[in-house]
C-alpha cells in the first residue's frame, strides 16, 4: 500500500501566500506608504503582541498617542488600546494583506478612532526592523 501526501499552496502574482499574517511579519516600525506632505503617524509592533503609535519615530517609546495589544485572526488584526489619549477605549478591526515582505495593506472594517483610521486606512511600509 502506498500513501501519497499532497500539499497545495495558494499562489497570487507568482508568490506563495498563506491564510494570514503572523506576528513575526509585523515586528518593527511602520509608516504610511505615501509621498504627500501631510502629517502622519508611525506604529511599532513588538514581539509580545503590543503596539505603540506616535507622531514620530523618536516619540514611540516616550510619547505614544496610542498603545495596547493586537490580536491576529487569519487576515484580521484587532487593536485593543490600553493607554490611548487619541483612541480612548475604542478597539479597531482591520483586514491586513501582505503586499511584499515589508509592505502591508490595511483595510478598515470598523474603528471609531480617527487617528488610527488615518494611519491604517492605507498601505504601510517597514522603516525599521
Amino acid at each position: 500500500m502506498t500513501i501519497v501526501f499532497m500539499f497545495f499552496s495558494a499562489v497570487e502574482n507568482g508568490q506563495c501566500t498563506d491564510a494570514g499574517v503572523q506576528l513575526k511579519d509585523l515586528i518593527g516600525i511602520w509608516k504610511p506608504d505615501t509621498t504627500d506632505d501631510m502629517l502622519t503617524s508611525v506604529i511599532k509592533f513588538y514581539e509580545d503582541g503590543t503596539y505603540r503609535i506616535a507622531y514620530d519615530v523618536e516619540e514611540i517609546e516616550t510619547r505614544p498617542i496610542d498603545k495596547g495589544q493586537i490580536r491576529l485572526e487569519g487576515e484580521d488584526i484587532n487593536f485593543i488600546p490600553s493607554e490611548s489619549p487619541a483612541c480612548k477605549t475604542n478597539t479597531g478591526k482591520y483586514t491586513i494583506k501582505k503586499i511584499e515582505k515589508s509592505k502591508f495593506e490595511f483595510t478598515v472594517q470598523e474603528d471609531q478612532c480617527d487617528r488610527r483610521r488615518c494611519l491604517f486606512g492605507r498601505k504601510l511600509i517597514r522603516i525599521q526592523p
